[in-house]
């Protein structure tokens, strides 16, 4: 292998690397793990100038069309993240979260990080992890209010 494709080889470890690094110590990274190529499953994580303009370092999603069979494991995931972190929103319906917002400690200066969770109709969900400078108020903002 030559030297430019080798470089290039050890950059992209390097970055897919740092994505996950970033979730790690939290349960939820083991949802992405396991579920990420699964049917019915689609997975995005976005990283460096695709997120720079919402002040975001990375961001990671992971939808199910069916939750049915994964529910139990992502809200055992979710509840063991919620003991570190500080609740902004969360929707309890029949004694389970339909819907949460939390903020993680920081693990690096200015860099902070959130887990928002949502399920939808006919048993479909969404989990989310963000990290990078935007604030707890800024991430308000850029999901809930449209753009006309």
């Amino acid at each position: 292998m030559n030297s430019p494709t080798r470089s290039l080889l050890t950059l992209l470890l390097l970055l897919t690397s740092l994505g996950i690094y970033a979730q790690e110590g939290l349960e939820i990274a083991s949802v992405f793990r396991r579920y990420g190529k699964h049917k019915g499953v689609t997975m995005v994580e976005l990283s460096n100038e695709l997120v720079d303009m919402y002040e975001m370092e990375l961001y990671k999603s992971i939808s199910f069309k069916d939750v049915s069979e994964a529910l139990p494991y992502i809200q055992e995931c979710l509840e063991a993240d919620k003991q570190q972190a500080r609740k902004v929103k969360e929707v309890v319906a029949g004694g389970e979260v339909q819907s949460g917002y939390y903020q993680l400690p920081q693990q690096k200066k200015e860099v902070n990080r959130f887990i928002l969770y949502r399920t939808g109709k006919k048993n479909s969900a969404t989990l989310i992890y963000i990290e990078g400078k935007l604030e707890a108020d800024d991430l308000v903002t850029l999901l809930f209010l449209r753009k006309d």
